[in-house]
């Protein structure tokens, strides 16, 4: 999971921080890209290149939504739609069908090391209500901890992204196992 922040969507700016080419020398796994970048289509083909497992973009700022998924999708590529924790989870009812990762941001984006929202796990229940007639994952970003893993996992969500948690971590395989067992 890399974050790319362009300075305006987000204060933060990571474009030039992570040396894709070089994180493509060191590891065979695929990538895991999540753009919280205002206005991403013109942004999408830096990143097509790294050919990444996923793509995911943020709903809000982004006048081009459906234009981006259809973009990333004409290359194979699996497409992820992130909703800000301010944002209605309703906004993405209209879109589910069209995308294949609905992550929910558990944090406000662009900063690591926050607390948890704990509405997030109401978000994962809903949206979980909504894969009877659609096929997507379900992926929680920010503040994933032990204390709050078990409830995400037990809500619907197939995927956690935990930052600051593992890296502080004195023991990282203990601390990945902890967010897993429920």
């Amino acid at each position: 999971h890399i974050d790319i922040m362009d300075g305006k969507f987000v204060n933060n700016q990571t474009e030039k921080l992570f040396n894709l080419n070089k994180i493509s020398s060191l590891t065979n796994l695929k990538y895991d890209i999540h753009m919280m970048v205002e206005e991403p289509l013109e942004k999408i083909d830096e990143y097509i290149k790294y050919e990444p497992e996923i793509i995911s973009i943020h709903i809000e700022k982004n006048s081009n939504l459906i234009d981006c998924i259809r973009k990333i999708k004409s290359y194979n590529i699996n497409v992820g739609v992130a909703i800000n924790p301010d944002t209605n989870i309703s906004e993405l009812y209209d879109i589910l069908e069209l995308i294949d990762l609905v992550l929910i941001m558990s944090v406000h984006p662009g900063k690591g090391g926050q607390k948890f929202i704990n509405e997030t796990i109401d978000k994962v229940k809903d949206i979980n209500n909504k894969k009877n007639k659609n096929n997507f994952i379900i992926s929680v970003d920010g503040g994933v901890n032990d204390t709050n893993s078990k409830d995400l996992i037990n809500s619907g969500a197939d995927i956690l992204v935990s930052g600051s948690y593992l890296v502080k971590s004195d023991n990282l395989n203990n601390s990945i196992k902890s967010l897993l067992i429920h």
